[in-house]
């Protein structure tokens, strides 16, 4: 027996549907990370669009007196980025701790985060190099 025509249109349109709709999704899910400095490499194509930062906490820059919002600076390398964050800040957030931020850069050039993450320096060091800082 042959599939009928009408039958074979219909089973591919719902493929390509299913087909959009998962890389739609998959798509608008992606987020690039880059250093500060490869953020500003990327101006003023990046403005607007959703990214994923890495930097180190500069010492003194965090300021938590703008209502709800936290104030900080990130810098790698030779560049340094203002970020405004209005969500939970990790317990473990703090001067010179390695913070991962994720949202847009303001055409003002300054990082409105979404999301706020603090490395824990413990948890990706070796028990050798554990050993030796606690032994100085």
């Amino acid at each position: 027996m042959r599939a009928k025509p009408g039958f074979t249109v219909a089973l591919a349109v719902i493929a390509s549907l299913v087909f959009w709709l998962v890389y739609s999704g998959v798509r608008d899910s992606m987020v690039y990370y880059v250093t500060v400095d490869e953020l500003f490499e990327q101006v003023p194509e990046v403005y607007g669009e959703k990214v994923r930062v890495s930097g180190t906490v500069v010492g003194g820059s965090i300021r938590n007196d703008i209502g709800e919002s936290l104030r900080f600076t990130m810098a790698a390398g030779r560049g340094s980025l203002d970020v405004e964050y209005g969500g939970v800040v990790p317990d473990i957030f703090t001067d010179g701790v390695e913070a991962v931020v994720e949202g847009k850069l303001s055409e003002d050039d300054v990082f409105m985060a979404d999301l706020l993450l603090a490395k824990c320096p413990t948890k990706y060091e070796s028990e050798d190099s554990l050993y030796e800082r606690k032994k100085s």
